[in-house]
């Protein structure tokens, strides 16, 4: 258990109406989304990376045009040893969900909706 899942956020208070259009809705991406990726417990990459792709890309294209360039800045990411070294998972809110890449699996196959969080760790 590391201090991040013990922290319980306070809650949300709203300061008034929020009235104006989102400049990232779904319907401004046609048949892509905002995809936001985590690498949990990386002290080299803390925040998620957030990309554009269509919904319908491959997890294999994935990987190697918009994962494998971005993570190997880490010195200790090793992309020849494929998306099998991770755990993946889909991240709901507090909870999350254990998913199984595959090559030819669509990110919507895998459950990616916009602006949804991908969720890795290292074995």
């Amino acid at each position: 258990m590391t201090l991040q899942d013990t922290i319980t956020p306070p809650p949300i208070q709203s300061i008034g109406e929020y009235s104006f259009p989102s400049r990232s809705a779904q319907e401004l991406y046609g048949d892509d989304m905002l995809l936001h990726v985590w690498w949990k417990g990386n002290p080299w990459f803390v925040a998620a990376a957030s990309f554009r792709a269509p919904q319908a890309m491959p997890f294999g294209a994935f990987w190697e045009a918009l994962f494998v360039p971005y993570h190997e800045e880490d010195p200790d990411f090793d992309a020849s040893k494929g998306w099998d070294q991770f755990d993946w998972f889909l991240v709901n809110g507090r909870d999350s969900t254990p998913i199984t890449p595959s090559a030819d699996a669509t990110l919507a196959d895998l459950g990616v909706s916009h602006k949804g969080v991908l969720g890795f760790s290292t074995r």
